[in-house]
């Protein structure tokens, strides 16, 4: 327990930090951002009030005519207890409470009110303290209107926002894009805030109130203005300004460098928002591909120990079977999916750790029958399927380390004679001292010359590619992927200890998760996708990634390196997985994305997951 109060509070300290690092979602506009939440929170005041008297059954409160309360109302009972306090600052924090049940109102009068007890079993005594039912307030808040020639990111404004409202313990802001809605819906702000509008929208999430912001110059002061309106019929319930000289500035744009390419032109090509599904817990991983060879697809997401396969149904997941391990034991770190036996049906790669080992395994749908059968288990392997610019799946395998996760050669794995074998080492560059791990490395012939260079992300997530001959052709200034996740599998033997020749064991260090990285051809068109994570301090800070949100990076695959065609809006949460899926004919390409939201403080706070589908009109 001493350990995790440490790491809440260096996570803290940590953050605390990262707020005067420029260019940080959450370090700009703090007072201002607070002033205005501070204002919403007082048009919603919680209720609560004491017993001052008992008689039987009968409760007399000290709640009066006019305030929030009325007839027939429901509160909470409660029986506070001794005073708790933080074992480091020792600051006070709050009473033990013990919930004895509900009161109703019976009668409201000038000076206090009468009320009786619901729950027969409960003994109620003066002192005892009344409170209305915990509801949270959810929020959407629109993209800021920037009236000034001040240059203001209005994306980073806008999270900010999200960001303070979120870390309110009443209100909540669901992973939902108000603006990219408006933009499916053909909206502008008049028209998304009319009844009929109102009602398509809550249809498709479920929010009580729409944060509008502005941002403007009065007399050569900087003003941060809002309207809050209620989700069920548009009314304003608030407007109000604040003087801020400290929004978040836009930035610049870097400029292409010589030699070795390091950074990348940008073009706006949006992707189509289709829908969205969310799960109440974390989705470590998902593949797309045919499990029972009819020619359309399922998808296949896992959690922590459970394997669950989806069909996509108007672009809603819908599940059609599950297999689950052992919770507690089995950790799942990845999946991949793709015929590797070549019998016209996908198979399902699990790469599954077990303590200090990994006990991988493969499934297969039998034809005419529900469920899955192992056709590999027990495998103390990473696996991770490549598909460079659409060519056949290639199955990738590498085996774990005593002293690091990832250790020696990535080896092809293929099926011959009815069983999986590992295969040729792939060609990477003989570097001397590089060490090249499976996760976050593909291949493919970027040049045309019939020749394979090895893409990675490097360990600062900046992306490199090597030609075979060891030379760095592209290292981008930017990072990509910075994904906070660790994979810790392997052990370090520590010698020393009691007796001669003595020693123990411990967990070897842990490295941080790599995503894939996609190749997609259309036409004479060549991309690659690769995963955006915006984290605190602009990844300088190696040990500890705090992502804010996240976006897909599109970049343009030529002769001479890449071009950024496209990076996707910033939405919540880190990017865990995505998959690019072209459609049959160049008629463009289904996009998915899985974003995971985690409080990085808070260690019983749960994850959402959400499971996003786009459309990529591909030229």
């Amino acid at each position: 327990m001493q350990k995790q109060s440490f790491l809440k509070i260096f996570l803290i300290a940590i953050i605390s930090f990262a707020a005067f690092l420029p260019g940080l979602v959450f370090a700009q506009s703090d007072a201002t951002l607070d002033r205005i939440v501070s204002q919403i929170e007082s048009l919603y005041p919680p209720l609560e009030g004491y017993v001052i008297a008992v008689e039987g059954n009968g409760l007399t409160l000290d709640l009066k005519r006019g305030m929030a309360v009325k007839k027939g109302d429901r509160l909470k009972l409660i029986r506070y207890g001794r005073e708790l306090f933080h074992p480091v600052t020792k600051k006070k924090v709050g009473r033990k409470e013990t919930d004895l049940g509900e009161v109703e109102i019976l009668e409201v009068r000038k000076d206090f009110s009468h009320a009786r007890s619901l729950n027969p079993t409960a003994l109620p005594k003066e002192g005892d303290g009344v409170r209305s039912p915990f509801q949270k307030l959810t929020f959407l808040v629109a993209p800021p209107n920037i009236k000034t020639r001040k240059k203001i990111d209005a994306d980073r404004l806008r999270l900010n926002l999200e960001k303070k409202l979120n870390r309110h313990p009443r209100f909540e802001v669901p992973a939902f894009d108000f603006g990219l809605w408006m933009i499916d819906e053909k909206l502008n702000e008049t028209s998304a805030l009319k009844s009929k509008s109102l009602r398509r929208l809550k249809r498709k999430v479920n929010v009580d109130l729409i944060l509008i912001p502005n941002v403007h110059t009065i007399k050569g002061k900087m003003v941060l203005s809002y309207k809050l309106i209620s989700s069920k019929d548009g009314s304003l319930q608030k407007q109000a300004q604040v003087l801020s000289d400290d929004l978040p500035a836009a930035q610049a744009r870097r400029e292409m460098g010589r030699g070795t390419q390091t950074s990348f032109d940008a073009k706006n090509q949006p992707f189509k928002f289709i829908d969205k599904d969310q799960f109440p817990y974390e989705i470590v991983d998902f593949d797309v591909g045919d499990l029972n060879g009819d020619g359309k697809n399922e998808y296949v997401l896992i959690d922590r120990y459970r394997v669950m396969v989806y069909k996509l149904k108007k672009g809603k997941l819908r599940k059609i079977g599950q297999l689950r391990k052992r919770k507690g034991i089995d950790r799942f770190l990845g999946v991949d999916v793709g015929d590797i036996n070549g019998n016209g049906r996908d198979e399902i790669f699990v790469t599954n750790q077990v303590g200090d080992k990994l006990e991988s395994f493969a499934l297969e749908r039998q034809p005419g029958k529900k469920g899955f059968k192992h056709v590999w288990k027990d495998v103390n392997l990473y696996f991770r399927i490549i598909r460079p610019f659409g060519a056949k799946p290639t199955l990738l395998s590498q085996s774990t380390g005593f002293e690091a996760p990832f250790h020696g050669p990535i080896k092809k794995v293929i099926y011959k004679r009815r069983r999986y074998i590992l295969g040729f080492k792939l060609k990477t560059p003989d570097i001397y001292g590089k060490f090249f791990s499976l996760y976050g490395l593909t291949q493919t012939d970027l040049s045309g010359n019939k020749i394979k260079d090895t893409i990675i992300l490097d360990d600062k997530y900046h992306l490199r590619v090597y030609s075979p001959k060891g030379k760095v052709i592209v290292k981008s200034e930017e990072y990509y992927g910075h994904d906070p996740r660790f994979i810790d599998v392997g052990v370090v033997e520590e010698f020393g200890g009691l007796g001669v020749g003595s020693s123990n064991f411990t967990r070897a260090k842990a490295v941080r998760y790599k995503s894939r990285l996609q190749f997609v051809k259309n036409g004479s068109r060549r991309f690659l996708v690769l995963p955006k994570n915006y984290v605190a301090g602009n990844g300088m800070l190696d040990q500890m990634v705090i992502v804010e949100n996240s976006g897909l990076a599109i970049l343009g695959v030529n002769r001479e390196g890449f071009e950024r065609v496209f990076e996707s809006s910033k939405q919540k949460g880190y990017l865990g997985a995505f998959r690019v899926v072209p459609r049959k004919g160049n008629a463009g390409a289904d996009v998915y994305i899985l974003r995971i939201d985690k409080d990085y403080v808070s260690e019983t706070s749960p994850m959402t997951s959400t499971f996003s589908t786009y459309f990529w009109e591909l030229e």
